[in-house]
């Protein structure tokens, strides 16, 4: 072990001391003594002289000067003329202390490189801190080499067999490619997330097998309504209940009303009576009536707009042109009322939208069509709905099975913005960031603790020993 002399006052980090110099290259065997590193040795190996201590080599490196320690490398040398055996102290006795220093500027790196702070900003930071200097191209590198040593962590929780799947677009470099994530629906583990250049039938079968190694049984999976992903779920997990995403039919449906009877740019302006129709439809499965009622007693004070118009004096033109001014304000005021409303839901303690069971949605649905006309491309989505119903309806019969596929989308929101996703660098540069994303997701750490603390431990220690003052 290292000895230590009584005429050092360092007593009180004698552990960090031996922690430091208990693995070198002379086995265990140095002296410390006012500050100089000896090898405890004493006598010559090639003449058995006794070895005379001649002086110390001062420390030149950098990372030792940065921290204030003047390291002094003693030296041995035998008297005797007739011998020329003499033995220095190599650096390498700091070695577990330069690991540590390693280690520590390692975790900077890391922590900061996934806040997404640049190599530049991060070399600035190290040589603001610590006083050593990195870089802008060692930090590049130092970050790709910790991100690969990293595995994409396993799923952490008991599978829930509830699944959501859904697809995201994404772009590096201009090339379109698709994101296709499975996560479950009941806890926040995630099964596949992965590049791929198309969602195929063969894709999305190869996609399932992969699945199957990490989930055994999956008796239910929601998702839109793409063909290919339901056919290959069905194949692959036998007797699967495949729920369609109600949030994709509503916007299949607001689609299909702005394609047929949307005006203004991108088509975003849909008549008051239409608005009433699209809120009929999705009010079949959410409780909407709030805002049905609201918009309903908006176009009550729009057909007395109207109809008060229409029995003025103004000529037709005039008439046809206050009406449509009239349409568009009361267009515009609903629009106005129902982003106020999103908002409020979207709050922590909102209104939350509450799902209907399934004898109250068939009631709407028979509901809807009666009241309202609905343009030929609501009435295809109408028709598919029926068609499809059992579905779009597995969630009114089981509370385990969500309407939507929000848990991928909040998923997708967390980690890629919509800047993100479409300015991607390489996909090695979203796998990186997928790790990282993942980690956080499952709470798991990081970096190993206790580096910060314990590399303070030992250089207070070497402080107390090389330290000039």
């Amino acid at each position: 072990m290292v000895k230590l002399q009584t005429n050092l006052n360092n007593f009180s980090v004698a552990k960090e001391i031996i922690s430091i110099f208990s693995n070198n290259i002379y086995g265990n065997e140095i002296i410390i003594e006012r500050g100089i590193i000896f090898p405890s040795r004493s006598n010559c190996p090639l003449c058995n002289t006794r070895l005379s201590k001649n002086g110390y080599n001062e420390c030149k490196n950098k990372k030792v000067k940065a921290f204030g320690l003047t390291f002094k490398k003693g030296r041995l040398i035998c008297p005797n003329k007739g011998c020329s055996f003499e033995i220095n102290i190599s650096q390498s006795v700091l070695k577990e202390w330069f690991s540590k220093l390693s280690e520590l500027i390692d975790s900077i790196i890391l922590s900061l490189g996934t806040k997404k702070v640049s190599p530049s900003k991060i070399a600035q930071h190290i040589e603001e801190t610590k006083g050593i200097s990195f870089s802008e191209e060692y930090i590049r590198l130092k970050l790709k080499e910790l991100t690969n040593l990293i595995h994409i962590p396993v799923p952490q929780e008991k599978p829930s067999s509830v699944v959501v799947h859904d697809e995201q677009f994404v772009k590096i470099k201009g090339i379109e490619l698709k994101r296709i994530s499975t996560v479950d629906a009941n806890n926040s583990n995630v099964y596949y997330d992965m590049l791929h250049p198309d969602r195929t039938e063969e894709t999305m079968k190869s996609i399932c097998h992969e699945l199957k190694k990490l989930v055994k049984e999956i008796r239910a999976a929601v998702m839109d309504g793409h063909a290919a992903s339901k056919k290959a779920y069905e194949e692959i997990f036998v007797d699967i209940l495949i729920q369609y995403c109600l949030f994709h039919f509503a916007r299949n449906v607001h689609d299909a009303y702005k394609e047929e009877v949307g005006y203004g740019r991108g088509k975003s302006i849909i008549p008051l009576q239409h608005i009433i129709g699209f809120f009929s439809i999705i009010n079949i499965f959410f409780d909407h009536d709030r805002e049905i009622n609201w918009l309903r007693s908006l176009q009550i004070e729009l057909n007395e707009n109207i109809e008060r118009i229409n029995k003025s004096d103004y000529s037709i033109e005039k008439k046809k042109e206050y009406i449509e001014n009239y349409q568009q304000k009361y267009a515009f005021k609903a629009s106005k009322f129902l982003q106020e409303v999103k908002k409020i839901r979207r709050r922590k303690n909102g209104i939350k939208l509450i799902l209907r069971t399934e004898e109250q949605a068939k009631e709407l649905l028979e509901k809807a069509k009666r009241e309202n006309v609905f343009p030929k491309a609501v009435q295809k989505q109408i028709v598919r709905l029926e068609k499809e119903w059992l579905n779009f309806t597995h969630c009114l019969r089981d509370n385990t099975i969500p309407p939507t596929s929000n848990k991928v989308e909040q998923f997708y929101a967390i980690t890629l913005n919509w800047v993100e996703k479409n300015n991607l660098q390489s996909e090695e540069q979203f796998y990186q960031k997928q790790k990282f994303d993942l980690i956080k997701r499952y709470d798991l750490p990081l970096i190993k603790k206790g580096i910060f603390s314990d590399f303070l431990k030992i250089t207070f220690a070497m402080l107390l020993i090389f330290s000039p003052t």
